[in-house]
């Protein structure tokens, strides 16, 4: 066995000895870092919070497995989840900052009807919308929508029709 120190650096043949080590101990700096910086970039949807989760699996991985020095690698994690932060607080801030860096939701289906270039533009059919709505309403048809959203996230949601006389007054 080599002297630990060596197990930093880039290695092609990494033993299973190295292969834990850097596991264990990349495993306790991940979970550090994503405390500290939370976990809202993990908990939602939006390709915004998806980037990082892409990003830092790569980068972590190449640490593990020795195809990057590992110091380098947790220097390039910090740097991901400091970025990630900014631009998140930027986005608070700022509505329009917000709406170019997270995107912003858009009207599928409103007033009873399709809004087709809105369709287009998502890349979904109305057969899409209507899978979803089976899928999370439970519902076959559009008659107790009111309005149907591409959130953010990806996801479809659907606003119901307010029945009449049932606000409160």
């Amino acid at each position: 066995m080599t002297d630990p120190i060596h197990w930093w650096g880039v290695k092609e043949d990494i033993g299973l000895a190295e292969i834990a080590a850097r596991s264990a101990v990349m495993f306790l700096i991940t979970l550090v870092l994503l405390r500290l910086a939370g976990m809202r970039p993990f908990g939602k949807g939006e390709s915004f919070d998806k980037i990082i989760t892409f990003l830092i699996g790569a980068i972590i991985s190449r640490g593990v497995v020795g195809a990057t020095p590992f110091v380098s690698t947790v220097v390039s994690v910090i740097v991901i989840l400091l970025i990630h932060q900014a631009l998140s607080r930027l986005s608070v801030y700022s509505k329009w900052f917000g709406d170019a860096v997270k995107g912003r939701r858009m009207v599928l289906f409103e007033n009873g009807r399709f809004r087709s270039a809105n369709l287009k533009k998502a890349g979904i059919s109305e057969q899409d919308v209507l899978e979803e709505l089976r899928l999370t309403v439970q519902e076959e048809a559009l008659d107790s929508i009111k309005d149907v959203y591409l959130e953010r996230t990806g996801e479809i949601s659907f606003v119901k029709r307010r029945e009449q006389g049932s606000e409160a007054g």
